[in-house]
This record gives structure tokens, sequence and C-alpha cells, in this order.
């Protein structure tokens, strides 16, 4: 029997690699997912900025910083966006004017 969490109580994470596998099954991106992907993202600017003092500033390693950064950005910024419509979505009803009436004729 699988019992699913409540929206007013949020489910107890089994652990970040579980809450990996299970976000497969599931929409919207869970803790363990960003964890991970900001870990990831924590050992590239690592990487970079060691790059960066290593070759002296280097105009290409500088510019892959800012990609990486740039990148890093726009996917926390569109995670955000789309919890923010998740959470709008399920917190009001579907207004009248976006149902559409079920005896509407079609024209020809």
């Amino acid at each position: 029997m699988v019992v699913k969490a409540s929206p007013a109580a949020p489910a107890k994470s089994a652990g970040v690699f579980q809450d990996i596998i299970n976000s497969i099954f599931e929409p919207g991106v869970n803790h363990g997912v960003m964890l991970v992907m900001n870990c990831a993202f924590f050992g590239l600017f690592v990487i970079l900025l060691y790059l960066m003092v290593a070759t002296n500033f280097n105009l290409h390693v500088c510019a892959l910083t800012v990609i990486a950064a740039l990148l890093f950005g726009s996917i926390q910024w569109f995670i955000m966006e789309a919890s923010a419509a998740q959470q709008r979505q399920t917190a009001s009803p579907a207004s009248p004017s976006m149902q559409t009436p079920k005896n509407k004729k079609k024209k020809l």
C-alpha cells in the first residue's frame, strides 16, 4: 500500500540517492536532485577557478567560467519559476473563463 503525503505535511526524505530514483517517477524536482546538481556545479566552479589561476586567467577558461555561471543561474531560475507555477496551479482552481463549454457547436 502506497501512502501519499498531503500537501500540508511534506514527505520525509529517504536519502539523496532514493530521492534521485524517486524523481524519475514524480513530476518536478525534489530536494535530492537539487542537492546533487548544486554539488556538481560547485565542483565545476572549483575546478574552473583553479584552472583560471593555473593558466594565468586564460581567456578561454574565463569564458567557460562565465558560461557555466550563466547556465547554473538559468537552471536555478527555471526550477524556481516551474515550482512557483506548480504551486499557483495547485493553490487555485481553474477559473471559469479557462473552462470550455461542453455544448459548443463547431463551425464548418
